[in-house]
């Protein structure tokens, strides 16, 4: 447990009434949180178009490498994405960098519905990745550096809501354009319809302001009370408040700079201050092990998932997603109702524990799958049509049921239709998801003989529903606080002159690790089971919560200035007080003696 001490940052005369909050905080949080839902979308539209595009006009043939490089490049890109908008965003600013996000987001969702090949869908993904990773890095930031203290965590919480308000809308659009002549029309209009909102949020942030920190420190001064004004709604109180708080620390930060005669990259000064590394390393792994607990195996291969647990209709599948995405979608609802009361803390190990207990649960589910699937012949039981010489061919008749078969890419099951027991066969290149290449249930005839039935990626099993029940009570544990939390701690963990930088580091973390749960899920499942897999990220979340208990520290009630504090030790805390409270002091001392002349600010020194 980290144990921190209350402190106080100026004075403290922070007022005793919480602000009254005005349309324009709604405004500004509904805008910023359309990052969120473009973030949510495209995460789970993929999933849906991935059922069509292979056999697309112009995209087939398309191959499982192929498949993974489009599902694949977007998080990859986001990672990307995340890192230049750190750096941007510290020059050019927050608001700038939003709306930077929202054109290519808007032109990447287009390219990739006007795609007639492959590589125009590839660019389109691309540049769909980058705007992520703009919007996954910025909003928090934005929302954390302008929300009032008292919602802060809430508002980045509906950030993390919006994410799976996205996942569902995709869903629930690919069902619906499904039944649009999808292998023509219907994939391209899943992708379209995500440039309606992402256009949306560019023209609101054609008016909304920068944040006032940033302001601030770029030197608008009278911007920055003007932002005040209209995030507190007019009550003085807080804005004389906030804006010494704001004060205070950029001139704190000011002497600490001298005192160390710190200089150089952001990045060297993060490396050479103790306390801002550590939060920054905290920060990362929290992102790193929400990536490590599945989730996006889950978001990423819905389709695949409720396919291999015995689902063979694709509008049933994505139905069944939609469902599944709702479950998603409510959990979020938790940490946004209790983060202000209960803490970060608390939160965050309840929905921790339960995510290793529901993907325990999902492993023990693919297990019975496993074990109920039918069995295979022995070898010697092939016959005179299979020819072993085929490329596979061994290597499938090596898999002992239909289960071990259908995982296997190159493989497929085929059974007969009265007894259930069969053969695991090579898939045919041409259609795999008709034909096996050798074998009773090849084309050489035209079709397959009636006593057999071919399955290229589930079995029939009594326990069909089990996986699907599985993941939906893993979605819900998951969103009650694994989804939202990662992204509230790093908007509150830094201080202004690292904040882009360390959420940038954090953030492409995320996407790093994104990438690599998304490159190895196929894989992991064909060398130790579906049920090994999620047993595996069940481990990996047990080693989260154990660093949440022990190096995450409770953030609430804090201002974003005060966090900073709770990673240094008690020496360096006890030094930053008194700082703080020196320059705070001074500051108020200045506000008190400024005049106003004709609505002016102007101050007396």
């Amino acid at each position: 447990m980290v144990a921190i001490a209350a402190f106080s940052s100026s004075g403290r005369d922070k007022p005793a009434h919480n602000p009254r909050l005005g349309l324009f905080v709604y405004i500004l949080a509904s805008a910023a949180v359309i990052g969120g839902f473009l973030f949510g979308y495209d995460t789970s539209v993929v999933s849906a178009a991935m059922l069509y595009m292979p056999d697309a006009p112009g995209l087939k043939p398309m191959d499982t490498v192929w498949q993974e490089v489009l599902v694949s490049i977007s998080p990859g890109m986001a990672a990307v994405g995340s890192l230049m908008s750190g750096t941007s965003s510290d020059y050019i600013g927050r608001r700038k960098v939003i709306l930077g996000a929202s054109a290519i987001f808007t032109v990447g969702a287009l390219v990739c519905a006007a795609s007639v090949n492959k590589i125009m869908l590839l660019i389109g993904r691309i540049l769909l990745g980058i705007a992520i990773g703009f919007a996954s890095m910025i909003v928090p930031v934005y929302l954390g550096e302008t929300a009032p203290t008292h919602v802060r965590g809430m508002l980045v919480s509906a950030f993390a809501l919006m994410i799976s308000f996205g996942q569902v809308v995709a869903n629930v659009t690919g069902g619906a354009f499904s039944y649009i002549d999808p292998y023509n029309v219907g994939w391209r209009l899943m992708f379209a319809f995500a440039a309606v909102p992402s256009l949306i949020q560019f023209v609101c942030f054609i008016f909304l302001p920068e944040t006032p920190r940033w302001l601030y420190e770029n030197g608008y001064e009278t911007e920055t009370r003007e932002v005040l004004e209209k995030v507190y709604n007019g009550d003085k109180e807080w804005v004389e408040y906030e804006m010494a708080e704001i004060i205070a620390f950029n001139e704190d930060q000011q002497k600490e700079n001298e005192r160390s005669q710190q200089s150089g990259p952001v990045i060297w000064r993060i490396l050479k201050t103790p306390h801002v590394l550590k939060a920054c390393f905290i920060g990362s792994m929290l992102q790193a092990f929400q990536q490590l607990a599945g989730i996006n195996t889950i978001l990423y291969y819905t389709a695949d998932i409720i396919r291999s647990s015995g689902i063979s209709n694709n509008h049933t599948t994505i139905w069944i997603s939609v469902a599944l995405s709702v479950c998603n979608f409510i959990g979020p609802f938790i940490p946004m109702s209790l983060i202000e009361r209960v803490g970060r803390r608390i939160i965050f190990l309840f929905s921790c524990g339960l995510v290793v207990l529901s993907l325990i649960f999902i492993g023990v589910a693919f297990l019975l799958v496993n074990h109920d699937s039918a069995a295979t012949f022995p070898g010697s039981q092939y016959g005179g049509n299979f020819n072993s010489s085929y490329p596979d061919a061994k290597g499938c008749m090596a898999y002992t049921n239909c289960d071990f078969c259908v995982t296997t890419d190159a493989c497929g099951f085929c059974h007969d239709a009265n007894t259930k027991q069969g053969y695991c066969l090579p898939a045919s290149s041409d259609n795999p998801e008709v034909f096996s290449s050798t074998g009773s249930c090849t084309s050489a005839n035209g079709s397959i003989p009636n006593n057999f039935k071919w399955e290229k990626y589930y079995c029939d099993t009594r326990f069909t529903i089990l996986p699907i029940i599985a993941c939906g009570v893993y979605l819900l544990t998951f969103s009650s606080g694994f989804t939202s939390l990662p992204w509230v701690l790093n908007s509150e963990f830094y201080p202004m002159w690292a904040r882009s930088t360390c959420v940038s580091i954090s953030t492409t973390s995320n996407w790093v690790f994104n990438l690599i749960i998304a490159l190895t899920y196929l894989s992991l499942t064909q060398v130790i089971g579906k049920y090994g897999a999620f047993w595996l990220y069940a481990g990996l979340t047990v080693i989260a919560f154990v660093f949440i208990l022990f190096l995450v520290p409770e953030t609430k009630g804090y201002s974003i200035e005060e966090v900073e504090m709770l990673f240094m030790n008690k020496k360096q805390r006890r030094e930053a007080e008194t700082r703080r409270r020196e320059t705070v002091t001074e500051v108020r001392s200045r506000m008190n003696s400024t005049v106003s002349f004709g609505g002016q600010h102007v101050h007396k020194y």
